[in-house]
């Protein structure tokens, strides 16, 4: 992690040390599918190992995602940090006059790295293609509810874990003003790389990854500052 963040700093830092023309600030929604295979395993096991006639209701949907991200543009090359949050949940459920019986497993990843992204272009309408890369901050957080008649018992436990990520993509940007500008891009997030583990004990792994792994599209707005 350490390696990373003075990788990331080095990089900004022999950035502004070259003639930069741009300063960019960036927002993006979107919405990710994500593949989430080894938890949908977790939730299948435990539907057929619980009580009879618990079913799969949420099986981790896509869902939005929010993408910030700031950079330096040099004439067609644009290269800086991107910060991304996703979230998606799946869910056991049985419930009936006597009773109800519910798993809840909510999974959210804050992603931290770096982009490089080259505009084929110099107009005001430009295609472009771009990789980003780093790491997913998971936290998985699940909750087990048991009611039968007047009794309750529930149980929570939390896992945390880090993931490595790339993402390939393509995309247009068509300038608004000098400085503004409105972009849409779709890619394809690959995480070969995660683990979970108990929260507060790295020793207690578990044996299901969260796999954000999936198809991405957004769409945001991009501002630029004027550097010397």
């Amino acid at each position: 992690m350490k390696k990373i963040i003075i990788a990331l700093a080095c990089m900004l830092l022999g950035i502004t040390s070259m003639q930069a023309q741009e300063f960019t600030l960036e927002y993006n929604i979107g919405y990710g599918l994500y593949n989430m295979s080894e938890m949908k395993d977790f939730l299948s096991n435990a539907a057929g190992s619980s009580l009879k006639g618990v079913k799969t209701t949420d099986k981790f949907p896509g869902n939005f995602t929010h993408n910030f991200r700031a950079g330096v543009q040099i004439q067609q090359h644009q290269v800086g940090i991107t910060f991304s949050h996703q979230n998606t949940s799946g869910q056991n459920h049985l419930a009936d006059a006597t009773g109800e019986y519910r798993l809840k497993v909510k999974n959210s990843g804050n992603q931290l790295g770096a982009f490089y992204r080259f505009h084929l272009l110099k107009e005001r309408f430009s295609p472009f293609f771009e990789l980003s890369t780093g790491l997913v901050f998971n936290t998985c957080k699940m909750e087990e509810y048991v009611r039968v008649d007047s009794q309750v018992q529930e149980e929570n436990g939390t896992l945390t874990g880090v993931n490595v990520f790339f993402q390939p993509a393509i995309g247009v940007r068509y300038k608004i003003t000098t400085f503004a500008a409105i972009i849409a891009s779709v890619g394809y997030e690959w995480d070969p790389v995660g683990n979970l583990h108990l929260k507060g004990d790295r020793k207690q792994k578990s044996s299901y990854d969260a796999n954000w792994s999936g198809l991405r599209v957004s769409a945001g707005i991009a501002t630029y500052f004027k550097m010397k």
